[in-house]
């Protein structure tokens, strides 16, 4: 007698199928990659690619002489439903991926270019940009936190340090171990001081590898 056909695919015939999965999945997956949408430019509307497409934004790749260019640390953040550019940062493909992720809700509310005008997240916006692209520019003034890390922070995140965020305060990891980052007044005064502090509290020069201008790579 011969045996029974097994009722799953086994062997080759399992092999081919997990194949085709496989084959589908991936197609899907380059497909994501490869969402367009259409932006304004000086020239009319230009048709570039979507590294990351959300519900309101996407991070597209600049644009130079009518063409999209592939410029290493260089996004910008635009407005998938008006095409319009909400800004440009400097950073990581994936920190850009990061921030427009976080800001998507929020730009919901902008339907039209005038709808920009009584959008109630206009400054904070602003402030997210600048602290991405010139993080010692950032203005604390309005801060409800007088001592703020947000440069600290900014910096360890595009530096690759791990930021603990799961507490009320941030704190950064180093030598196996979560340290709370140095304020910006702190920063700033080492920059100009010939010493600075490390993780643990020691006095060394700011080119020191463990003091935290070197850990920040602000030096």
């Amino acid at each position: 007698m011969l045996p029974a056909r097994p009722s799953k695919p086994v062997g080759k015939n399992w092999n081919a199928s997990r194949l085709t999965d496989l084959l589908l999945l991936h197609t899907s997956h380059t497909e994501a990659l490869m969402a367009t949408i259409s932006i304004n430019t000086n020239s009319g509307p230009l048709e570039v690619p979507a590294k990351w497409l959300g519900q309101h934004l996407a991070v597209t790749p600049p644009v130079k002489a009518g063409a999209p260019i592939q410029s290493r640390g260089q996004w910008v953040i635009t407005h998938a439903a008006t095409g319009f550019s909400c800004g440009t940062v400097l950073c990581s493909q994936k920190a850009a991926i990061q921030l427009a992720r976080d800001w998507d809700a929020r730009f919901g509310l902008i339907s039209t270019p005038a709808d920009v005008k009584g959008w109630p997240h206009s400054k904070d916006w602003g402030r997210a940009i600048q602290a991405i692209n010139c993080p010692w520019q950032v203005d604390h003034s309005s801060d409800d936190d007088a001592g703020s890390t947000e440069t600290a922070l900014v910096l360890a995140a595009r530096a690759g340090i791990p930021i603990d965020q799961a507490g009320a305060a941030p704190r950064v990891f180093w030598r196996g171990q979560w340290w709370l980052p140095p304020t910006d007044g702190m920063l700033e005064s080492w920059t100009f001081d010939s010493v600075c502090e490390t993780p643990d509290g020691r006095t060394v020069e700011p080119d020191h590898p463990e003091a935290w201008l070197s850990i920040l790579r602000l030096v």
